[in-house]
């Protein structure tokens, strides 16, 4: 077995083939980073059990994870890609489909990660027989929505297919439930609403991919009937963005644009504003991204009793609003996993020779007349579901 060291320069450039693009999965933004360095230093010499390293020093600091949980982060990344399959669809006679881990196994100690990337997914990451995507790895790493990554090398790879033909822009049209499916959104999720499609993932990515990558969108909704049933995208290159990337340097927003910017979410949360203020908002949007900035704020309106500007900047600056949003993101992971549980009620699921009977407030094993709580399947839903899936598929109740 040979080992290599990957590569983490910003101007690495990733090439996915368009059935990875279209292939269903769902990883964590870190996960996908982690696994989109690896993929920009494949190469078709590289030896089927090539063991490639990751120190994570440089992942860290080329992903800017400031954070002292990096090691955390890390595993929480590595746990996704061994939990978390990609399906491909090959496209044959039969309709085959290949369900497989990113990786096979890994280890990792003195600040190293080791491991391979799984047998049966390198003709589609070495050996393009096809179209296939290629961006520069910078585009990717300031993304922080769940989908957004996965958002941008969808609409970068429409844009790219079609500017091979002389098109500036590019309109796609795609249905809610086949982006559901790309994405591997649960059923239960809803379009609309406050948590639901349109604002989480299509809007969020909306707001990222003009901010900090090289390509923008809009898009339309189109109805049947009253409901929303397909999204048109239109996509063109982004200039601001491109020459953002390619001098390393941040955007220069003005004060006026921060403004705007912020009171995209937070419209007239600003209790008092200063030049001050504004330059400190500008520069932690373009260091710690807008997120970061509107928790800060919401947590000084609720928290700052005398001088609301420099509480503000005191939050800004240590963050004190961390935990407020760790919380939030926990809460919504949990409330992802409730509804994602929704469409194993009522399955009846065979396990070897265990019967598993899934019910609203519980899963209750047949064998040992025991239930496990919802509550304790949630909190581990990472490992819960994939086996769920699996078994429930095998069983042909899914």
């Amino acid at each position: 077995m040979t080992k290599r060291y990957v590569d983490t320069r910003k101007d690495l450039v990733v090439r996915k083939s368009e059935t990875i693009v279209k292939a269903r999965y769902r990883l964590s933004p870190l996960a996908i980073k982690f696994i989109s360095v690896v993929i920009a230093n494949l190469k078709r010499s590289d030896d089927l059990n090539q063991e490639y390293v990751v120190k994570v020093k440089d992942f860290q600091e080329l992903t800017g994870q400031k954070t002292k949980r990096i090691y955390e982060l890390i595993d929480e990344a590595l746990e996704n890609l061994l939990t978390n399959p990609i399906t491909i669809p090959l496209g044959d006679e039969r309709n085959t489909i290949l369900k497989a881990n990113w990786v096979s196994g890994a280890t990792y100690n003195d600040g190293e990660v080791r491991f391979m990337i799984y047998p049966k997914l390198r003709p589609f990451l070495l050996e393009f027989k096809e179209k296939y995507l290629t961006y520069k790895i910078e585009n990717i790493l300031s993304l922080r929505g769940d989908y957004t990554v996965r958002m941008y090398e969808i609409l970068k790879n429409w844009l790219e297919t079609d500017k091979r033909y002389g098109r500036k822009k590019v309109e796609k049209i795609i249905s809610v439930n086949e982006l559901r499916e790309i994405l591997e959104v649960t059923r239960g999720y809803p379009y609309g609403g406050s948590s639901g499609i349109k604002t989480r993932i299509i809007e969020k990515a909306k707001q990222e991919l003009i901010e900090k990558t090289d390509i923008t969108f809009e898009y339309e909704e189109i109805k049947t009937g009253r409901k929303v049933t397909h999204i048109k995208f239109i996509i063109r290159d982004n200039p601001n963005g491109s020459r953002r990337l390619r001098s390393n340097k941040k955007i220069n927003i003005t004060a006026e644009t921060v403004v705007l910017k912020v009171s995209e979410e937070v419209k007239s949360k600003l209790k008092q504003i200063t030049d001050e203020l504004l330059r400190e908002i500008n520069k932690y949007i373009n260091e710690c991204g807008i997120e970061y900035v509107v928790s800060n704020i919401e947590y000084a309106n609720k928290n700052a009793k005398d001088n609301y500007v420099a509480y503000l900047l005191s939050a800004l600056k240590k963050d004190w609003a961390k935990n407020m949003r760790l919380k939030q993101e926990e809460q919504n992971k949990y409330e992802r996993a409730r509804e994602e549980y929704k469409k194993f009620i009522g399955k009846v699921i065979v396990a070897k020779d265990e019967r598993y009977i899934v019910e609203e407030s519980s899963i209750y094993r047949e064998n040992d007349n025991s239930a496990i709580p919802l509550g304790d399947i949630l909190k581990n839903w990472d490992k819960w579901r994939p086996f769920l899936e699996k078994k429930a598929t095998e069983t042909g109740v899914l």
